[in-house]
Protein backbone atom coordinates (compact mmCIF):
# COMPACT_ATOMS: atom_id res chain seq x y z
CA UNK A 1 0.00 0.00 0.00
CA UNK A 2 2.73 2.63 1.04
CA UNK A 3 4.41 1.52 -2.24
CA UNK A 4 1.76 2.40 -4.45
CA UNK A 5 1.08 5.36 -2.50
CA UNK A 6 4.48 6.73 -3.02
CA UNK A 7 4.54 5.56 -6.73
CA UNK A 8 1.76 7.59 -7.38
CA UNK A 9 2.94 10.79 -5.73
CA UNK A 10 5.96 10.45 -7.84
CA UNK A 11 4.32 10.22 -10.59
CA UNK A 12 1.56 13.53 -9.56
CA UNK A 13 5.10 15.14 -8.96
CA UNK A 14 6.42 14.43 -12.19
CA UNK A 15 3.41 15.02 -13.66
CA UNK A 16 2.84 18.34 -12.67
CA UNK A 17 6.57 19.76 -13.22
CA UNK A 18 6.25 18.45 -16.86
CA UNK A 19 3.09 20.68 -17.06
CA UNK A 20 4.63 23.68 -15.39
CA UNK A 21 7.69 23.52 -17.66
CA UNK A 22 6.03 23.34 -20.69
CA UNK A 23 3.72 26.00 -19.74
CA UNK A 24 6.86 28.45 -18.65
CA UNK A 25 8.16 31.34 -20.64
CA UNK A 26 11.03 33.43 -20.30
CA UNK A 27 9.70 36.00 -18.09
CA UNK A 28 8.72 33.91 -15.31
CA UNK A 29 9.90 36.82 -12.64
CA UNK A 30 7.54 39.53 -14.00
CA UNK A 31 4.63 37.40 -14.56
CA UNK A 32 4.85 36.08 -10.98
CA UNK A 33 5.19 39.94 -9.62
CA UNK A 34 1.98 40.89 -12.16
CA UNK A 35 -0.16 37.24 -10.62
CA UNK A 36 0.81 38.76 -7.33
CA UNK A 37 -0.74 41.57 -7.80
CA UNK A 38 -3.94 39.95 -9.96
CA UNK A 39 -6.16 38.12 -7.51
CA UNK A 40 -8.92 38.12 -9.80
CA UNK A 41 -9.48 38.23 -13.70
CA UNK A 42 -12.27 39.91 -13.45
CA UNK A 43 -11.26 42.62 -11.28
CA UNK A 44 -8.21 43.63 -14.43
CA UNK A 45 -10.34 43.15 -17.66
CA UNK A 46 -11.01 46.19 -18.04
CA UNK A 47 -7.26 47.34 -17.42
CA UNK A 48 -6.49 44.70 -19.77
CA UNK A 49 -8.59 45.98 -21.98
CA UNK A 50 -7.67 49.72 -21.95
CA UNK A 51 -4.06 48.41 -22.21
CA UNK A 52 -4.55 46.29 -25.10
CA UNK A 53 -6.43 48.79 -27.23
CA UNK A 54 -3.62 51.08 -26.47
CA UNK A 55 -1.00 48.62 -27.88
CA UNK A 56 -3.20 47.83 -30.69
CA UNK A 57 -2.17 51.21 -32.13
CA UNK A 58 1.22 50.39 -32.37
CA UNK A 59 -0.15 48.15 -35.46
CA UNK A 60 -0.75 49.68 -38.30
CA UNK A 61 -2.17 48.25 -41.48
CA UNK A 62 -2.67 49.78 -45.24
CA UNK A 63 -6.25 48.40 -45.54
CA UNK A 64 -9.06 49.69 -42.87
CA UNK A 65 -10.52 46.98 -42.36
CA UNK A 66 -8.31 44.80 -41.98
CA UNK A 67 -7.61 47.19 -38.69
CA UNK A 68 -10.88 47.28 -37.61
CA UNK A 69 -11.22 43.10 -38.40
CA UNK A 70 -7.93 42.89 -36.03
CA UNK A 71 -9.62 44.92 -33.33
CA UNK A 72 -12.54 42.92 -33.13
CA UNK A 73 -10.58 39.47 -33.26
CA UNK A 74 -8.74 40.79 -30.65
CA UNK A 75 -12.36 41.71 -28.72
CA UNK A 76 -13.05 38.14 -29.67
CA UNK A 77 -9.55 36.73 -28.08
CA UNK A 78 -10.32 38.59 -25.21
CA UNK A 79 -13.48 37.56 -24.31
CA UNK A 80 -12.70 33.95 -24.50
CA UNK A 81 -9.64 34.73 -22.16
CA UNK A 82 -12.25 36.09 -19.54
CA UNK A 83 -14.16 32.79 -20.47
CA UNK A 84 -17.17 35.00 -21.82
CA UNK A 85 -18.92 33.06 -24.45
CA UNK A 86 -21.68 36.20 -24.67
CA UNK A 87 -19.34 38.93 -25.43
CA UNK A 88 -17.11 36.13 -27.45
CA UNK A 89 -20.39 36.02 -29.56
CA UNK A 90 -21.14 39.70 -29.85
CA UNK A 91 -17.25 40.80 -30.92
CA UNK A 92 -17.68 37.92 -33.58
CA UNK A 93 -20.52 39.52 -35.50
CA UNK A 94 -18.79 42.15 -35.40
CA UNK A 95 -15.79 40.75 -36.78
CA UNK A 96 -18.57 39.16 -39.40
CA UNK A 97 -19.75 42.01 -39.94
CA UNK A 98 -17.10 43.97 -41.03
CA UNK A 99 -15.35 40.90 -43.07
CA UNK A 100 -18.82 39.70 -44.72
CA UNK A 101 -17.57 41.31 -48.59
CA UNK A 102 -14.29 41.33 -48.68
CA UNK A 103 -13.32 38.01 -46.65
CA UNK A 104 -16.40 35.87 -46.97
CA UNK A 105 -14.46 32.54 -45.53
CA UNK A 106 -13.48 34.34 -42.53
CA UNK A 107 -16.35 36.14 -41.96
CA UNK A 108 -18.39 32.49 -42.51
CA UNK A 109 -15.58 31.02 -38.96
CA UNK A 110 -16.74 34.48 -37.09
CA UNK A 111 -20.95 33.48 -37.83
CA UNK A 112 -19.81 30.06 -36.62
CA UNK A 113 -18.54 31.55 -33.36
CA UNK A 114 -21.92 33.91 -33.21
CA UNK A 115 -24.21 30.83 -33.26
CA UNK A 116 -22.56 28.76 -30.37
CA UNK A 117 -22.95 29.31 -26.82
CA UNK A 118 -20.62 26.74 -25.14
CA UNK A 119 -16.88 28.54 -24.80
CA UNK A 120 -15.32 25.12 -25.45
CA UNK A 121 -16.93 25.23 -29.13
CA UNK A 122 -16.10 28.73 -29.23
CA UNK A 123 -12.49 28.53 -28.56
CA UNK A 124 -12.31 24.71 -31.46
CA UNK A 125 -13.58 28.14 -33.67
CA UNK A 126 -11.15 30.44 -32.64
CA UNK A 127 -8.46 28.21 -33.74
CA UNK A 128 -9.71 27.93 -37.24
CA UNK A 129 -9.93 31.99 -37.09
CA UNK A 130 -6.98 32.38 -36.13
CA UNK A 131 -5.47 30.44 -39.10
CA UNK A 132 -7.55 32.27 -41.55
CA UNK A 133 -6.52 35.68 -40.23
CA UNK A 134 -3.03 34.83 -40.92
CA UNK A 135 -2.58 35.74 -44.30
CA UNK A 136 -4.73 38.83 -43.81
CA UNK A 137 -2.73 40.06 -41.24
CA UNK A 138 0.66 39.46 -42.55
CA UNK A 139 -0.18 41.08 -45.84
CA UNK A 140 -1.86 43.86 -44.39
CA UNK A 141 0.41 45.13 -41.60
CA UNK A 142 2.54 48.43 -42.65
CA UNK A 143 3.94 48.97 -39.11
CA UNK A 144 4.07 47.96 -35.96
CA UNK A 145 4.51 44.56 -34.37
CA UNK A 146 1.60 41.70 -33.54
CA UNK A 147 2.16 38.91 -31.80
CA UNK A 148 1.83 35.12 -32.85
CA UNK A 149 1.97 33.57 -29.27
CA UNK A 150 1.17 29.50 -28.67
CA UNK A 151 -0.06 27.48 -26.32
CA UNK A 152 2.07 23.82 -26.44
CA UNK A 153 -0.90 22.46 -23.88
CA UNK A 154 -4.00 23.49 -26.10
CA UNK A 155 -6.37 20.89 -27.52
CA UNK A 156 -5.46 18.24 -25.37
CA UNK A 157 -1.65 18.67 -25.46
CA UNK A 158 -1.66 19.58 -29.66
CA UNK A 159 -0.91 23.08 -28.96
CA UNK A 160 -2.16 25.91 -30.94
CA UNK A 161 -1.97 29.83 -32.10
CA UNK A 162 -3.48 32.76 -31.46
CA UNK A 163 -2.74 36.74 -32.17
CA UNK A 164 -1.74 39.67 -30.09
CA UNK A 165 -0.90 43.23 -29.73
CA UNK A 166 0.76 42.79 -26.19
CA UNK A 167 3.96 40.18 -25.89
CA UNK A 168 2.32 39.37 -22.41
CA UNK A 169 0.75 35.92 -22.47
CA UNK A 170 -3.22 35.80 -22.32
CA UNK A 171 -4.46 32.23 -23.08
CA UNK A 172 -7.95 32.54 -24.84
CA UNK A 173 -7.59 28.49 -25.18
CA UNK A 174 -7.94 28.36 -21.24
CA UNK A 175 -8.67 31.65 -20.12
CA UNK A 176 -8.11 32.00 -15.88
CA UNK A 177 -7.56 27.83 -15.45
CA UNK A 178 -4.21 28.41 -17.45
CA UNK A 179 -3.60 32.36 -18.25
CA UNK A 180 -0.06 32.93 -18.83
CA UNK A 181 0.34 29.57 -20.22
CA UNK A 182 2.33 29.77 -23.94
CA UNK A 183 5.00 31.45 -25.36
CA UNK A 184 5.16 34.05 -28.19
CA UNK A 185 5.86 31.88 -31.39
CA UNK A 186 6.48 34.99 -33.82
CA UNK A 187 6.87 38.71 -34.09
CA UNK A 188 5.11 40.09 -37.29
CA UNK A 189 6.25 43.54 -38.18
Amino acid sequence: MKKRLRSLITVSLVAGSLMLYSCGDSTKEKDNAVSEEQHEMGEHSEEMHTEQTTEAAAAEFSDEKVKQAFDEYLAVKDALVRTDAAASRKSAENLKNTLSEAQPEIAEIAGRIVITEDVNQQREIFSELTAAMEPVLKEAISSGKIYKQFCPMAFEGKGDFWYSNSEEIRNPYFGDKMLKCGRVDETIM
